[in-house]
């Protein structure tokens, strides 16, 4: 069953995430500070700064946009139908993608929420197909259906793209919805 909470209720956690973003971006874009200290850096000791912040730090405004509204439509169903668990998830598929970046991922500054991104997606897909229940797998279609590209940008090939962080957000998205699978996943009231 879906939240009895309004729509601002469920998606003030994933547009505030969002705003700090925006602010990093104006930050960098506008008064020209340069946030690339705040990279994830595999395997190197200032990279470990990246775990918590590289995801507020984008590169243009397409890739900020190009996370944005994943990240607002993606969160948000989250809270949505699965606000028992939503900070939960919303934490594993910030952190646990950054972590497994930093130690598996090309000697290369990885920056931006993609990985955040692919975790909350590959979660909501993923939930339905372990659960199996008719809610969980319609939301997993819908997923399917608006966000079914997310699986090109796994491969690698693109020049400048971490397809690692997909990856690690991928894998993240993945084991959380295992873990979640079995445990009531409804909504706080």
């Amino acid at each position: 069953m879906a939240s009895n909470r309004s729509i601002y209720q469920n998606i003030w956690i994933p547009l505030r995430l969002a705003l700090v973003m925006v602010m990093f971006f104006l930050v960098q874009h506008y008064l020209q500070v340069d946030l690339r200290f705040l990279a994830n850096v595999p395997r190197t000791l200032e990279g470990l700064l990246g775990i918590v912040f590289s995801p507020l730090v984008h590169v243009s405004y397409y890739h900020l946009l190009s996370n944005l509204f994943p990240l607002l439509c993606l969160g948000t169903a989250v809270f949505w139908f699965y606000g028992g668990i939503a900070n939960a998830v919303l934490l594993r598929c910030y952190f646990v993608p950054q972590v497994l970046v930093w130690i598996f991922a090309r000697q290369y500054a990885h920056v931006g929420s993609s990985g955040l991104v692919y975790g909350l997606a590959f979660f909501l897909i993923f939930l339905g197909f372990f659960r199996k229940d008719f809610k969980s797998l319609f939301i997993s279609i819908i997923i399917l259906l608006f966000f079914g590209g997310l699986f090109y940008g796994v491969l690698p090939g693109q020049t400048g793209v971490s397809w690692e962080s997909h990856l690690a957000g991928v894998i993240a998205g993945a084991m959380t919805a295992f873990e979640f699978s079995k445990k009531k996943v409804g909504s706080k009231v």
